[in-house]
């Protein structure tokens, strides 16, 4: 055997090549697609968690504003839910900006007198609670947006 026909031997045809591209162009876009959907719902994951504190750090708000001595707060407080709200979005958004910041928004919603188990009498002497429920929302990663309502009961506890 000469030389010159080892030289050709010992490289890749240009069969082998073009087979050795076909097989990566196939194979590479599912595991590109693969790691997008992984990716996504990596992301999900961490603005659900994102979520979650947002609604919590709300209602942790609320429920200090309920058992404040302040006059202006405490438990009557909820019944005016749209001065109650413009005075929340004030005292929360140390916390709630950096949310904002991350496109995480959220709703507060003021229930109406009520038993501790939700029925309204009309009784004032058992009507003593109220469901404030935060839902916090944030863009899903595959599209659409995302709920996380977090609810909690409230009452006066004041003698």
């Amino acid at each position: 055997m000469s030389r010159r026909t080892a030289q050709y031997r010992t490289g890749a045809t240009l069969i082998e090549v073009v087979i050795i591209i076909v097989a990566l162009g196939l194979a590479v876009p599912p595991a590109l697609r693969l790691l997008d959907s992984a990716a996504a719902s990596r992301a999900d994951s961490i603005n659900a968690t994102r979520a979650a504190l947002l609604a919590t750090s709300v209602l942790e708000t609320v429920l200090a504003d309920v058992n404040s001595g302040d006059p202006s707060l405490g438990f009557d407080a909820l019944a005016d839910e749209p001065t109650y709200l413009a005075g929340l979005a004030t005292r929360a958004s140390p916390v709630t900006d950096e949310y904002a910041d991350l496109n995480l928004t959220y709703e507060l919603a003021i229930g109406p007198l009520s038993q501790a188990d939700g029925a309204v009498s009309g009784d004032a002497d058992l009507d003593i609670f109220r469901r404030v429920t935060v839902t916090a929302r944030y863009p899903s990663a595959v599209g659409g947006t995302v709920s996380m309502p977090v609810a909690a009961i409230v009452t006066d506890l004041t003698p």
